[in-house]
């Protein structure tokens, strides 16, 4: 999984940077980290489908064992939307397993970030976050059933039915 984070994510966790093209790839994501109540929020973005997860209350002893922590994430937030269990089982069954990183790709992608983050900000404001789990399930839900819109409106989705569309392409290779 290759993880474009913003500055604020790379400051935070440091990590080696790694040069790696993310064009249509499937494991593609962009991360960004800020300051929420005295608590840390990273949101992970998928690139394709702009399919998002929500963390609340990330530690630097997360940062150790980041990797299970955003797999579990990822593997939580799709069975939450609904995508079946073969098809997500072969997505996470041919990712690499490790973690690589890179700083954010374009300026596109970014905006998309903040909107998502703007998004799952505003859900955990509205309704409170979850203490029992630094995966906030509720606020990634309601992030991957908002309509989202590109090219100047011309192409609207949700994002859980574009990642749903791109993992059943997927499992047919």
């Amino acid at each position: 999984m290759h993880i474009q984070c913003t500055k604020t994510m790379l400051d935070y966790i440091k990590p080696e940077l790694t040069e790696h093209n993310t064009d249509n790839d499937m494991y593609a994501w962009h991360a960004h980290f800020l300051k929420r109540s005295g608590k840390n929020l990273l949101v992970l973005m998928h690139d394709l489908s702009r399919f998002t997860v929500v963390f609340y209350g990330v530690k630097k002893s997360h940062i150790k064992e980041l990797y299970p922590m955003i797999s579990v994430g990822v593997m939580n937030a799709m069975m939450d939307a609904g995508i079946p269990l073969e098809v997500m089982g072969a997505y996470m069954e041919r990712q690499p397993q490790a973690l690589s990183f890179n700083k954010t790709k374009n300026k596109t992608l970014v905006a998309r970030l903040n909107k998502a983050v703007e998004m799952a900000d505003h859900k955990l404001g509205v309704d409170g976050y979850h203490p029992d789990s630094i995966e906030q399930r509720h606020a990634s839900l309601f992030c991957n059933d908002l309509l989202v819109c590109e090219d100047n409106y011309k192409v609207c989705y949700y994002p859980k039915e574009k990642l749903r569309e791109y993992l059943e392409l997927f499992l047919d290779k």
